[in-house]
C-alpha cells in the first residue's frame, strides 16, 4: 500500500507533479488542458509542458491538434483531449524506459572504465598485474570477480585450494542461474579428493560445462575475458596475481582454450549416452571410465561405486582390453572421444 501523498512511480523517474496530474486523467479521462487548468493551481504553460512529458513518457495519450505555443517554444496542447493509460501498463513502460537507460549506463562505465584502465596502464604499467597475498585476500577477490561476471567464467580446476573443495560454489550457481555460462577443466588429482566427484555431478546438473584434462600447466580462473586470477606458486594458492587486460591475459586466455580443446567431456553415470554404438556398454562401465579418466585408483572407484577392489581390478582389465588401452587414464579419454561415455 502507498501512504496518502507518496509518489508510487518516484522510483521510475516520475516527478511528484507529474503523479498528480496523472492521477487527475485518471478519474477524469478525456480532459481538456483548459479543463486541467480549472482542476490545478499550477500555471496553464507548466500544464501543457507537463501534458507533452508525460505523452513522451507513455503515460498519457491525447487526441486532438496542438494548438498554442507553450513555454520554451514548444507545441503546447489546446484542445486536445487527454487520457491516463491504465497504471499497470504505464508502470511496464516505465520499468522498460529505465531498463534500457540503465543497459546504456552500464555499457557508457565499461566504456569509460576501459578508457580510464588503458591510460592508467600506459602511465602506470605495473596495474596490469596486482599481487594477491593472504589465503582471505584471495578467497575475497575470488567471490569479487564471480560476481563481476556478465557472461562467462573459464576456470582449471586443480590443487591446492584456497577454499574447501568439497563445498558448493554457493556464488557460480547464483551466477549460473543468471545465464553466466561456467566452463572448468577438472584433474584426475582433483576429482580424486573424495566427495569431490559428487559436487561435479551437482555442479553439471545446475548447467556447469565440465571437462578433465590430465597435466594442465596451471590453476586459472578467467571472467569475461576481462580479468584472470592465477597462483603465482602451485603449491601456494594464497599468493596469485589478477591479470588485466594484457598480452598476458591473452595468453592465458589462449592456454584456456587449447586445454578445453584437448580435455574430454567429463559425464555422469546417470546421464545418457549414445545408442548403439560398439562395443556395447553397461550403465556401470560407462561410470567406471568416467571415473578411470579422472585417474582413480581401485580403493577410491571401489568407495564410488560399492564394489570390492578385486572386482574393480577385473572390470578395469576387461575395459582396457575392449579398448584397446594402455592406461586406465587413456581408456577413459579413448572412451569419451568415441563416444562410449
Amino acid at each position: 500500500m502507498t501512504a496518502p501523498g507518496e509518489n508510487p512511480f518516484a522510483a521510475l523517474g516520475v516527478t511528484a507533479t507529474q503523479q498528480t496530474l496523472y492521477l487527475t486523467l485518471l478519474y477524469n479521462p478525456g480532459s481538456t488542458l483548459g479543463e486541467l487548468a480549472g482542476m490545478s493551481e499550477a500555471p496553464r504553460p507548466r500544464l501543457a509542458a507537463l501534458l507533452l512529458e508525460m505523452e513522451d513518457l507513455g503515460m498519457i495519450s491525447a487526441e486532438g491538434a496542438a494548438g498554442v505555443a507553450g513555454a520554451g517554444g514548444a507545441a503546447a496542447p489546446a484542445d486536445r483531449a487527454y487520457t491516463a493509460h491504465p497504471p499497470d501498463a504505464v508502470v511496464e513502460t516505465l520499468i522498460r524506459k529505465r531498463e534500457t537507460e540503465f543497459i546504456r549506463a552500464r555499457i557508457e562505465a565499461k566504456r569509460i572504465n576501459g578508457d580510464l584502465l588503458a591510460a592508467e596502464q600506459r602511465s602506470n604499467p605495473e596495474r596490469l598485474v596486482e599481487v594477491i597475498d593472504g589465503l582471505d585476500a584471495v578467497i575475497q577477490r575470488y567471490e569479487q570477480v564471480q560476481r563481476a561476471a556478465v557472461r562467462h567464467v573459464k576456470a582449471i580446476d586443480k590443487p591446492p585450494y584456497a577454499v574447501d573443495p568439497v563445498s558448493p560454489n554457493a556464488i557460480e550457481r547464483e551466477r549460473l542461474a543468471n545465464g553466466v555460462e561456467y566452463r572448468a577443466i577438472y584433474t584426475p588429482e582433483a576429482l580424486a579428493i573424495p566427495a569431490r566427484m559428487e559436487l561435479a555431478r551437482e555442479d553439471s546438473g545446475f548447467g556447469e560445462r565440465a571437462r578433465i584434462l590430465e597435466n594442465p600447466p596451471a590453476k586459472l580462473v578467467i571472467v569475461d575475458d576481462e580479468m584472470a586470477l592465477m597462483p603465482l606458486r602451485g603449491d601456494d594458492p594464497g599468493i596469485t596475481a589478477l591479470i588485466r587486460p594484457s598480452t598476458l591475459l591473452d595468453i592465458l586466455i589462449e592456454v584456456f582454450d587449447t586445454c578445453w580443446e584437448q580435455a574430454t567431456p567429463l559425464r555422469f553415470d546417470d546421464e545418457s549416452g549414445p545408442v548403439d554404438v560398439w562395443p556395447r556398454l553397461s550403465e556401470a562401465d560407462r561410470h567406471l571410465l568416467t571415473l578411470l579418466a579422472a585417474g582413480l585408483k581401485d580403493e577410491a572407484v571401489a568407495r564410488h561405486t560399492g564394489m570390492g577392489a578385486r572386482t574393480v581390478s577385473r572390470h578395469v582389465a576387461r575395459l582396457l582390453r575392449t579398448l584397446n588401452a594402455r592406461t586406465r587414464f587413456q581408456a577413459g579419454v579413448h572412451a569419451a572421444r568415441r563416444g562410449l561415455v
